[in-house]
């Protein structure tokens, strides 16, 4: 593993790379659904009457699009990241200059920092409706905690979307697979209320930082916060060390 190469991957991947263009369009399409929420959050708000008791509910707002739409994203940016390249064949041609894990890791970075870009400038464009729209203070620090919650929280679907296009012969059974996988954790966040299998979904630790969001700081558990982080961290580490071990089996 090489960090100098992992940035190259990395920065390849989003300004010079076949798919750049694409992954750029996907990140901008997040950010545009997520303004027209927020453009539209007054009449969402006189919907559900109970957000005109929350400080700042844009930022409610934005993290339940991050919830749901987040997902739905980052499968349509990352499905064939890699399978493509075995596909074409065009992956020999960079594991001759760089190691596996690297490429791995590059390609990692290049995702997550266009929708952690993505999610910064929502939640930009969301303190500035708060600001001039809503007429509350600037609230830095939960500006900060939505960018770093939802970026590790995107971060995990990621992780497993390139997990499953390591493992895919082609880019139509990596969507299908990518889609499965997606539908599974939807499945085990349901049924898995009394049991293990919530803590298997990256959506139960999205959904239990939700009370940071929908009322004062002051009032949440921060153990819980830290906990959160935690585990996705290491939902993150797993995911990533299955795709180097799963890249480093494959017959390239």
């Amino acid at each position: 593993m090489n960090l100098q190469k992992i940035i190259v991957v990395a920065e390849d991947e989003m300004f010079n790379g076949s798919k750049s263009k694409y992954l750029l369009t996907v990140g901008g399409i997040f950010i545009f659904l997520s303004w027209m929420m927020i453009h539209y959050s007054n009449s969402i708000i006189s919907l559900l009457p109970f957000m005109n008791n929350i400080n700042a509910p844009h930022y409610l707002i934005l993290y339940i699009v991050v919830l749901i739409l987040g997902p739905l994203m980052t499968l349509i940016a990352s499905y064939d990241f890699i399978c493509n390249e075995i596909q074409t064949g065009s992956i020999r041609y960079i594991i001759s200059k760089i190691d596996r894990t690297s490429f791995i890791l590059g390609k990692f970075l290049a995702l997550s920092s266009v929708f952690t870009v993505a999610v910064f400038i929502v939640a930009v464009i969301g303190s500035l409706y708060n600001l001039f729209i809503f007429n509350n203070a600037f609230e830095l620090g939960k500006l900060i905690l939505f960018v770093v919650i939802s970026s590790l929280y995107l971060n995990c679907f990621i992780s497993g979307f390139l997990f499953i296009s390591t493992l895919s012969p082609e880019n139509k059974t990596a969507l299908i697979m990518s889609g499965v996988f997606l539908g599974i954790l939807i499945f085990a966040l349901f049924k898995g209320n009394d049991n293990f299998l919530k803590y298997l979904t990256p959506y139960f630790y999205g959904i239990s930082n939700i009370g940071l969001f929908s009322g004062s700081t002051h009032k949440f558990e921060f153990i819980e916060l830290f906990k959160n982080i935690f585990f996705m961290i290491i939902y993150n580490s797993v995911f990533l060390s299955l795709t180097s071990i799963a890249i480093k089996r494959r017959d390239l």
